[in-house]
């Protein structure tokens, strides 16, 4: 027979679960169901209302051309600010990039990092994109399973045991999607312990959900708690939680210049950057 038109590297992965879940929803929906679609991380308000005048102004203002590749200065301005004021971390504007969501950062980390056979610790249960990402990266995926008895979260002997010497990364997703399960200070203290004694593994915190935290749990990012793996890290957010802009794409990393520079290239070959409106609309 024919060659197949579709690239050997396809097979590694598989579509996103996530949205052929948010189709059945929408079709038992449509039949007239009365269903809760837990799929998607779609958050149960609206954009507030200020975000949505600043793009209508945006617009208005003729906002609607090329921004650089990571970002306006503007925006990565405001996300320095925001780190300042909200974690106490110090960044400049050149190691920050703005992508179309948090998943592009991700997946841009992975493609300007990750050589074949490079090892990514995956704490499950996890966000499905996660060891897709990396898959199609050339990497490989290491799981380490958070018990149920441990609020689904992983302990520093088990992050210990799964690092080896092709270890490249280390992803942490607190508070967690799909679990809710959150970190605490001291056991992010333990794991970051971990990676002081293991100078080769970076640092992935995706932080997405640090505004949906509930009862009186306080929310750290490990760059706070250990500043020493800041020249190791790379700390991911965004607008699609905190502030229900899921279809907005806005979402950002802060990092070495040497990682954040080199994610650009990626950007600079796929998406050019995130739109203008919406990075106008993030400002606010």
């Amino acid at each position: 027979g024919s060659m197949s038109i579709i690239a050997s590297r396809l097979s590694r992965i598989k579509p996103s679960p996530t949205n052929s879940l948010s189709g059945q929803v929408a079709e038992l929906k449509a039949q007239g169901r009365d269903i809760i679609g837990l799929g998607a991380g779609e958050p149960d308000f609206d954009t507030p209302d200020h975000i949505k005048q600043a793009a209508i102004t945006a617009l208005q203002e003729g906002e609607t051309k090329y921004t650089p590749i990571p970002g306006t200065m503007a925006l990565r301005q405001a996300i320095c600010d925001k780190f300042k004021r909200e974690n106490k971390l110090d960044f400049t504007p050149d190691q920050i990039q703005v992508c179309c969501g948090g998943k592009q950062v991700i997946f841009n980390a992975f493609m300007a990092s990750l050589d074949p056979d490079d090892e990514v610790i995956i704490p499950t249960p996890y966000w499905v994109s996660y060891p897709d990402m990396v898959a199609l990266a050339e990497g490989t995926p290491v799981f380490v399973n958070g018990a149920e008895r441990n609020g689904f979260k992983i302990t520093s002997d088990q992050l210990e045991a799964a690092i080896t010497p092709k270890t490249k990364w280390f992803m942490l997703n607190s508070p967690s999607n799909p679990t809710g399960g959150a970190y605490t200070h001291d056991e992010l203290k333990s794991l970051t312990d971990v990676l002081l004694r293991n100078p080769h593994v970076w640092l992935l915190s995706d932080d997405i959900y640090e505004h949906i935290v509930y009862n009186d749990f306080k929310f750290f990012t490990p760059l706070q708690i250990e500043p020493l793996l800041k020249d190791r890290s790379l700390t991911l957010n965004g607008h699609s939680k905190g502030y229900a802009m899921t279809g907005w794409r806005v979402g950002y990393g802060a990092g070495p210049l040497e990682l954040i520079k080199a994610m650009n290239v990626v950007q600079s070959q796929s998406t050019t950057h995130t739109s203008s409106i919406s990075q106008s609309a993030a400002i606010a």
